[in-house]
């Protein structure tokens, strides 16, 4: 089993992923973000291979997470966009996709000393806006995203935008609302069904072998930061 970081403001959620048989870490408060994303562990955190990048404001996370894995950031994050996407990046397949002119420089360099190749795309919320299936297959709203990962060979499921629950703001992301809990399930935090593209998500994880759980049904589908792995 697996554990992961995610948000404990809907307590209902992480109480899922642990019945399931994972355990959860709760993701830190980041007084000095906007509300609706001060708990976003898509926000806070970034995997990559085996290392763990952290905000520095994130000092009660990091003392969860082994030390030989974690990269501080060298910024301080900022109050407002882009400032407080130091680390809002996609890693898939040996690349990372992101606003690069907001990459945290610590998050810089380790991509030009481990060759990892780097791609700009315009939406700065990358990570929050993109639903991992696999590493050749991903799901968003996004078309600046979309059009990054479809030139270098992955399958994207463009969906609408909205229909997602986002305390504080018009809507949330797809990428938010999600996540790969094993190899084979990707699960939602609320209820997928309600989606207007509900259909076409179904069919495309079952394309790729993936079963969809929806947690709490009787919840909106909500964007809460994601779920990050961390072993």
């Amino acid at each position: 089993m697996s554990t992961f970081v995610m948000s404990d403001k809907y307590i209902s959620f992480a109480d899922e992923i642990q019945k399931l048989g994972h355990t959860v870490i709760a993701s830190d408060t980041v007084n000095i973000f906007p509300l609706p994303e001060q708990k976003h562990a898509d926000m806070q955190i970034l995997h990559i291979n085996d290392k763990i990048f952290i905000l520095n404001e994130c000092t009660e996370l990091a003392k969860k997470i082994p030390i030989n894995k974690l990269v501080f950031c060298k910024q301080k994050a900022g109050k407002k966009y882009p400032e407080n996407i130091l680390l809002n990046f996609l890693y898939l397949n040996g690349t990372l996709y992101g606003k690069l002119s907001a990459i945290d420089k610590n998050l810089s360099v380790y991509c030009v000393e481990n060759n990892i190749n780097t791609v700009n795309v315009n939406q700065g919320y990358t990570r929050c806006s993109t639903l991992v299936v696999n590493e050749n297959a991903v799901i968003t709203s996004d078309s600046s995203i979309e059009k990054a990962l479809t030139e270098n060979g992955v399958e994207v499921l463009s969906v609408s935008s909205g229909n997602i629950v986002l305390d504080g703001y018009n809507y949330g992301f797809i990428g938010g609302a999600g996540g790969n809990l094993d190899d084979n399930t990707i699960v939602f935090f609320g209820n997928i069904k309600n989606h207007p593209d509900y259909y076409h998500i179904l069919n495309f994880c079952q394309k790729h072998n993936k079963k969809i759980i929806s947690l709490c049904n009787q919840m909106p589908l909500t964007d809460i930061g994601g779920i990050v792995k961390i072993s």
